[in-house]
């Protein structure tokens, strides 16, 4: 797809309720797809999809959301934009309180430690997503809060340091 294609589709997604609606319908089939396929399909065919696995902070249970993601050398960024949504995601109070998580991403499950970003660190990654997907940019603008960006670094590459 060329750029100026991507850009206006982002657009288009980024519309309120029509990013409301593909949030809700892809999280519902990709999660059992992705389980399925090992992660192999998904809706979301254009922009790299994981599947995260987590503690949810108040249930203590296993959580899986099918979620965006964007590739960062040896880590893997995480946006909680929420589909431009007012609250955030709930797997981002869920890092917060347990920073261990697993992913399943292309037939792989590994384990992660998320880090939320800030400053400087947070502007150059959030940069990088809204490359990969502009519709980031557009629901920043909208909101009052400032959407949380997460750095999953991989574990076994983090040990093995």
């Amino acid at each position: 797809m060329t750029n100026l294609l991507w850009r206006g589709f982002a657009r288009i997604l980024s519309i309120r309720w029509l990013s409301w609606t593909f949030m809700k319908v892809a999280t519902h089939i990709d999660r059992p797809l992705m389980k399925l396929t090992g992660g192999a399909l998904r809706l979301s065919f254009v922009i790299p999809t994981l599947l995260l696995r987590c503690t949810g902070t108040k249930s203590g249970r296993l959580r899986e959301v099918p979620l965006l993601y964007v590739p960062d050398e040896n880590s893997v960024l995480l946006i909680g934009s929420n589909g431009g949504a007012v609250a955030e995601p709930a797997w981002c109070s869920n890092l917060r309180a347990q920073p261990k998580v697993e992913c399943l991403i292309r037939r792989r499950l590994q384990a992660y430690r998320a880090v939320e970003l800030s400053g400087a660190e947070r502007a150059r990654a959030f940069q990088k997503a809204q490359s990969l997907y502009p519709g980031y940019a557009h629901y920043q603008r909208r909101l009052t809060r400032q959407i949380p960006v997460f750095r999953l670094v991989n574990v076994d590459t983090e040990e093995s340091r």
